[in-house]
């Protein structure tokens, strides 16, 4: 795209926003914007101030339909992808950019649907929380969340309570509660 223009940008903004399907967009494309932006930033330098003011209108309109081509060619070729497709016309780093996300959107799938609706889901066993008795040798006025998740309490001195084993031992070791153990 060697004579980029405003033009060229406008029709390629209008292209992208109209069609269902992605616009067909030169691979030097966001270059060529590039070099556009830098020479009317090198004009807005040395412009009066009319000038100025009309070049900065231009920029702003030049970096918002940028971005919204971008945003617009991401959004198509992500359905594109969420539909199994494989989205076309894409610049050359746009084709690496969704091959990858496409890959990994294929293995997220292999990895969590698929052993779904397969009915091979790995089950792991639960894990195994014993209580222990405790006597507990101070008042606890509020609610404790145990290792298991579930709330105790809140307790009195003297008062004997099951406890998760982890929790047990922290009250143990600070001498706010004294293992109880039962002989069969």
């Amino acid at each position: 795209m060697i004579n980029f223009s405003l033009e060229e940008l406008v029709k390629a903004y209008r292209e992208e926003k109209s069609s269902r399907e992605l616009a067909e967009i030169s691979d030097d494309f966001y270059q060529s914007v590039g070099r556009h932006i830098s020479s009317l930033n090198a004009e807005l330098s040395r412009a009066d101030a009319v000038r100025k003011e009309l070049l900065r209108g231009e920029l702003r309109s030049v970096v918002f339909m940028v971005e919204e081509i971008h945003f617009t060619r991401l959004v198509k070729a992500m359905a594109a992808i969420a539909r199994g497709e494989a989205p076309a016309p894409l610049i050359e780093r746009e084709r690496d950019a969704f091959g990858e996300i496409r890959r990994t959107l294929e293995r997220l799938y292999a990895e969590m649907v698929q052993p779904a609706i397969s009915g091979k889901v790995e089950v792991t066993a639960p894990q195994r929380i014993t209580n222990t008795l405790c006597i507990l040798l101070a008042d606890f006025r509020e609610r404790i969340v145990g290792a298991d998740l579930r709330t105790y309490g809140p307790f009195t001195k003297g008062e004997i309570a099951s406890l998760p084993a982890l929790n047990a031992e922290i009250m143990v070791k600070h001498g706010l509660a004294r293992r109880i153990t039962v002989k069969a």
